[in-house]
């Protein structure tokens, strides 16, 4: 298939690259989509979210009643926007869910884990220690209660990034098209590999021509290949994400909030955890599959 992410292939890149930035800048708000009723959404609703991560590679939501007390809606969101995939991970309920709040894993042993805490999280993409074959392609989250104070996210479409690198120097896409990123092996309480070591590309295009991301920006647990290349392109990722452009994006999920996504960069600030009616409660769902094309 024909992909503009091909760097064999210019002129396709040069036009995908002009439709994509005359879509700038945007904003969170310019990406919002009221949802009357998540149970039962109309076409005009699960067109527009698909729209955006068509366009953009991520949506948000707002419920127009997040009080109508019928339980998460995100299962029923997501199943509506055709996403069947979902990723089981160990830190997730049986409905496949995560609670991003402190102690809000299903397994134990992740509790001390960053998402399962109060504190900052650094630029990444989810799932960038899964098998390389069993990629997150979707990432979608619920806010069912804000934190007191806190909690911030930054988003940043993960093209836009590749963008701003094909531009600069083709070859610095070329060398992370390469295996230059290893996630060690994680072993459990008898010392047993629990996650075998994981090595990828950063950048990858999927069957259907799409390109994922696999990254993280934390200093440890993690190794880059000893190269002067790859500490060039590693070294270009973090200046992307550094510099501010119309293409980052600022805000916070507060009640009845969501995000629909094509698993790009994100990160978060720390928050005050907060108890009672005001502990934050923020659920996850990633999947292995990505959102559909828009009709």
């Amino acid at each position: 298939m024909i992909s503009p992410f091909d760097l064999e292939n210019d002129a396709a890149y040069r036009s995908w690259r002009r439709d994509k930035l005359a879509r700038y800048p945007i904003g969170v708000e310019a990406l919002l989509v009221e949802i009357r009723d998540p149970w039962a959404m109309t076409s005009q609703e699960i067109a527009q979210l698909l729209h955006h991560c068509a366009c953009h590679n991520m949506a948000f939501f707002r419920l127009a009643n997040p009080d109508a007390g019928q339980g998460n809606p995100l299962p029923a969101i997501t199943a509506q926007l055709g996403l069947r995939d979902l990723d089981h991970n160990l830190g997730a309920d049986d409905e496949g869910l995560s609670a991003l709040t402190p102690g809000g894993s299903a397994y134990s042993p992740f509790a001390d884990y960053i998402p399962y805490r109060a504190a900052a999280i650094g630029w990444h993409t989810d799932g960038y220690y899964n098998p390389l074959h069993r990629p997150v392609q979707s990432l979608c989250l619920y806010c069912e209660q804000p934190a007191p104070e806190g909690g911030e996210n930054s988003l940043l479409d993960h093209e836009w990034l590749y963008i701003r690198l094909r531009d600069e120097n083709p070859e610095l896409i070329r060398t992370l098209m390469e295996e230059v990123m290893t996630i060690p092996a994680r072993l459990d309480a008898e010392g047993n590999v629990a996650r075998p070591e994981r090595t990828g590309a950063v950048f990858s295009i999927t069957p259907a021509g799409h390109l994922h991301m696999r990254f993280t920006n934390r200093t440890r647990s993690i190794h880059w290949r000893e190269d002067a290349a790859t500490r060039q392109a590693v070294a270009a990722i973090r200046q992307g994400l550094d510099t501010l452009s119309s293409a980052h994006l600022h805000g916070r999920l507060e009640r009845g909030w969501g995000l629909i996504s094509n698993n790009p960069l994100h990160c978060r600030s720390a928050f005050q955890e907060g108890s009672g009616a005001a502990r934050r409660i923020l659920y996850r769902a990633r999947f292995f599959d990505r959102l559909p094309a828009y009709a």
